[in-house]
């Protein structure tokens, strides 16, 4: 009786003494886990935001290109081609055979320029909207960043790796070499374009000049219709609007190329505000950044 007495007494004091030493034991591990979390915390946003840095590196220099090439579509010069077409079938040839004639080669000139564009316009398209469609800051490793936990499993996987890899200047320096790599086949394909395309829009100008000019160089002549002069303008304004076209893409790339080795320096974190501050896909790189500090937070 006097045992149980004891236990009796004692048992409280057991009790509040076991719930002490458990919260003084929960509380060291949270001092000793907190700093640690904190720190891996502080490690995945910062990986957020170098992700996020080489996607807008990308971005920057791939969109320019896609935009330009996009400017050039398939029938752009139509309206040019059918009005000449019905300009020519009013134009009788035993009496225009001259402006005919270089009405005719000044629609064929424009129409060689405007193919050379397209093919060239398509292959830097087609590239252009590849790059955009892979993610940069994730190539590397493979990883889909999705959301939630997914996002934050990827996000752990990739600081591991990059912890004992490569560093954001190194990696966004072999990036910048890779785009110049991938962006010089479509320069020389170019290149070897120019010519042609110079050639054939200088002709179509020429000749479209010739009709304009005919009636008042050759004495005699029946005056040209004014159907037929208003193609001719048209055609000249076609063919500058076509060597613009051509080497929009061209500017695109080289601009592209000399911000990408100049803003290899740049903190990552400048890099996101600057590609936020234009436009950038910046609805959807908040919202992911907000599902991301969710996620480290919960």
């Amino acid at each position: 009786m006097a045992l149980s007495s004891s236990l009796t007494v004692l048992m409280p004091v057991i009790l509040l003494a076991s719930c002490n030493t458990m919260s003084a034991r929960a509380g060291l591990i949270t001092n000793l886990v907190a700093p640690i979390w904190h720190a891996i915390e502080d490690r995945l946003d910062f990986e957020y935001d170098e992700t996020r840095a080489l996607d807008a590196k990308s971005e920057q220099f791939w969109q320019p290109v896609l935009q330009a090439a996009n400017e050039a579509q398939p029938g752009q010069h139509a309206d040019i081609y059918r009005d000449s077409q019905a300009a020519l079938a009013d134009l009788p040839e035993e009496n225009y055979s001259a402006v005919h004639q270089a009405l005719q080669e000044a629609i064929s000139h424009l129409h060689h320029a405007d193919d050379t564009l397209m093919q060239q316009n398509s292959a830097s398209l087609h590239l252009a909207a590849d790059k955009l469609a892979s993610p940069a800051g994730g190539q590397e490793e493979g990883l889909s960043f999705l959301t939630g936990s997914h996002r934050f499993l990827s996000l752990a996987m990739l600081a591991t790796q990059h912890l004992f890899g490569l560093s954001y200047k190194e990696r966004l320096h072999k990036q910048v070499k890779q785009r110049q790599v991938e962006i010089l086949p479509s320069l020389r394909g170019a290149s070897k374009a120019t010519g042609d395309v110079l050639a054939e829009t200088r002709e179509a100008s020429n000749k479209a000049f010739d009709v304009l000019k005919y009636d008042l160089y050759h004495r005699g002549s029946p005056k040209t219709p004014e159907a037929a002069k208003q193609v001719a303008q048209k055609i000249i304004a076609g063919a500058r609007e076509t060597r613009h076209r051509f080497f929009q893409p061209i500017m695109s790339s080289v601009d592209g190329m000399t911000r990408d080795v100049n803003g290899e320096e740049q903190s990552p974190s400048a890099t996101v505000d600057d590609a936020m501050s234009v436009g950038l896909g910046t609805e959807s790189e908040e919202a992911e950044h907000q599902d991301h500090r969710g996620t480290l937070e919960a």
